[in-house]
């Protein structure tokens, strides 16, 4: 894909200020199609409970890491 455009005046007066722009990659696209067309929302809602499960472990879990530190600032 070619994009005609103009971004500095020292580029105005030149026959062709076009420069090449990238299209997105082909994962991307796929990624994209898959949102786009896929009923994983609705796959994720069947999982809600075994989700909220692993989400509350992390949260624990972080909570048991940060709690040595919290407890050495606070007693300072």
């Amino acid at each position: 894909m070619t994009t005609i455009a103009t971004t500095f005046s020292r580029h105005i007066r030149m026959p062709r200020p076009a420069y090449r722009t990238f299209s997105m990659p082909n994962h991307v696209k796929q990624f994209r199609y898959f949102i786009e067309h896929s009923d994983w929302d609705d796959k994720i809602l069947a999982y809600e409970a075994r989700v909220n499960k692993i989400c509350v472990g992390i949260i624990i879990a972080s909570v048991l890491f940060f709690v040595p530190t919290l407890v050495k600032v606070c007693l300072r």
